[in-house]
């Protein structure tokens, strides 16, 4: 499901229509849902101004991975929550999308990559949205500012496609550099895939979304189209951390298996080259042992007794 914003619409006599375009002119994502994506809530402080502004009208586009019949009912929807009072954010949503490519089949690691110089004014992204299709592995969110990379989000688009809120919010810039890579494994295809709108092809969509004040909402430039190939620091990989805590993982289990097979081999190596002796000294009043030797042990048995009658 898609909620664009509309400043017109073609008059078709139903508010319900098959197949056309959403909007007359460019539409405004405002909002998208599919794979059992959970509830969305915004910030506090920030809307989505719509009515006294450029969006005059609200139309839902919904997609079906199988097509129903005249007869079904389709009772699907989203409820939005209005208010009056005004907010001092505006949100809306930086699409990076893919408007072409190809992928060849029997193929494990595959990707495509997005790059986009950053020039509107400022703003503040909380959340994330991942979409492709059948053969996309994950879909990855890059910033660059000042040289610095730094992963905006990275998922699967496998997974419910809902807005994953950031744990902290991230700020672009004016002249940052921005970045997305979709991952495919075409193993499984028989034949090239495309980038396209049915089921059968491909996507490569991230959604960022990001607050601004309310009076530069309309200063943002909101896609990225442009395919760039780029090269990923290792530091800024979204697998980075996972890297680091398998490596110490992997260190902490070497160390276990030198513990476990390393102390019961120096203990064989020290009893065949090193075998062990009792040693006694005579107290002032008598004859003292230092160690006592295993009752079971005949060597040490046998030099006990020989140092006991040598004294």
């Amino acid at each position: 499901m898609l909620l664009y914003g509309c400043r017109s619409v073609k008059d078709r006599g139903t508010k319900v229509w098959i197949g056309g375009a959403s909007c007359e002119e460019e539409p405004k994502i405002l909002w998208s849902w599919a794979l059992d994506a959970p509830e969305f809530t915004m910030p506090a402080n920030v809307s989505m101004e719509v009515g006294n502004t450029d969006i005059k009208y609200l139309v839902m586009e919904l997609h079906y991975k199988v097509a129903q019949s005249e007869a079904h009912k389709d009772t699907s929807g989203v409820d939005i929550l209005f208010s009056k009072e005004k907010t001092k954010y505006q949100a809306g949503i930086f699409l990076f999308m893919a408007e072409d490519g190809t992928f060849p089949p029997k193929k494990k690691d595959i990707h495509l990559d997005l790059s986009c110089n950053y020039t509107s004014p400022e703003i503040t992204v909380f959340a994330y949205r991942t979409h492709a299709h059948t053969y996309a592995t994950r879909i990855s969110g890059y910033l660059v500012h000042n040289s610095t990379w730094s992963v905006i989000g990275s998922r699967d688009p496998r997974l419910a496609e809902m807005f994953v809120r950031l744990e902290s919010v991230i700020s672009i810039k004016p002249g940052d550099k921005l970045y997305a890579r979709c991952e495919y494994d075409t193993t499984n295809a028989n034949k090239t895939i495309v980038i396209g709108n049915t089921h059968h092809d491909e996507m490569c969509n991230l959604y960022l979304m990001y607050f601004i004040e309310s009076a530069q909402i309309n200063s943002v430039k909101r896609m990225c189209t442009t395919q760039q190939d780029f090269k990923i620091p290792r530091e800024g990989a979204p697998w980075y951390e996972e890297y680091v805590s398998n490596r110490t993982l992997i260190f902490i289990l070497i160390c276990i298996i030198i513990i476990l097979v390393g102390c019961p081999l120096a203990y064989c190596c020290k009893s065949y080259f090193c075998p062990r002796r009792s040693y006694y000294k005579r107290p002032n009043d008598g004859f003292e042992k230092l160690f006592t030797p295993d009752e079971d042990d005949e060597e040490d048995e046998i030099l006990y007794k020989s140092y006991k009658h040598s004294y």
